[in-house]
């Protein structure tokens, strides 16, 4: 008689998020294999545990939603037990009758969700991407038409040479024209 169960097992801190994932498709590698049906995987990530177990003080948790028969329940905490990466493990009945059909449309509904999550978070990476270019050729455009006020004075031949965004005043004009000032005052 199949039944549905959920399973939230605690992995130790330390291993690697490849390894967490490894060790997620083993067990659900073993459902499957024992004629399950996993409906959802959840990796809840790194959190704090309540209490220190075997010293640590962190572990990844991790929860599976599954349909079987109990002997894969037995399987599956067998294996646990075994396994040195496994902190803490438990299992709960969810429910004693099971629809197939029910549970293949819950699960069909959690992919469908899953993609568009994906589809949203791609839309808002390529906006940002967009964005920061947006803001890099601003940047370039503020760069390029800032007015360019500079004053140089060369005390040598005294004439000054002033340039803006609007106007440009060589240093030819501005000597011409301190020579001329210079001839008038004689």
């Amino acid at each position: 008689m199949l039944r549905r169960y959920e399973t939230i097992f605690i992995v130790k801190s330390d291993v690697q998020s490849d390894g967490v994932n490894s060790l997620v498709d083993r067990y659900a590698g073993i459902i499957k294999g024992l004629n399950g049906t996993t409906v959802k995987i959840e990796n809840w990530g790194k959190r704090r545990l309540a209490y220190p177990i075997e010293r640590m003080r962190e572990g990844v948790y991790v929860r599976i939603d599954f349909v079987a028969q109990h002997k894969v329940v037995i399987e599956v905490e067998r294996n646990f037990k075994i396994d040195d990466n496994v902190l803490r493990f438990q299992t709960v009945k969810l429910s004693d009758k099971v629809d197939m059909e029910e549970i293949e449309r819950e699960m069909a509904e959690i992919l469908k969700k899953e993609e568009e999550r994906k589809q949203a978070e791609q839309k808002k990476a390529e906006q940002k991407e967009e964005e920061l270019k947006k803001e890099e050729e601003l940047k370039k455009e503020e760069v390029i038409s800032e007015p360019a006020v500079s004053e140089v004075v060369a005390e040598e031949s005294g004439s000054k040479e002033i340039e803006t965004d609007d106007t440009e005043v060589s240093k030819e004009t501005v000597s011409v024209e301190t020579e001329e000032k210079k001839a008038e005052e004689e």
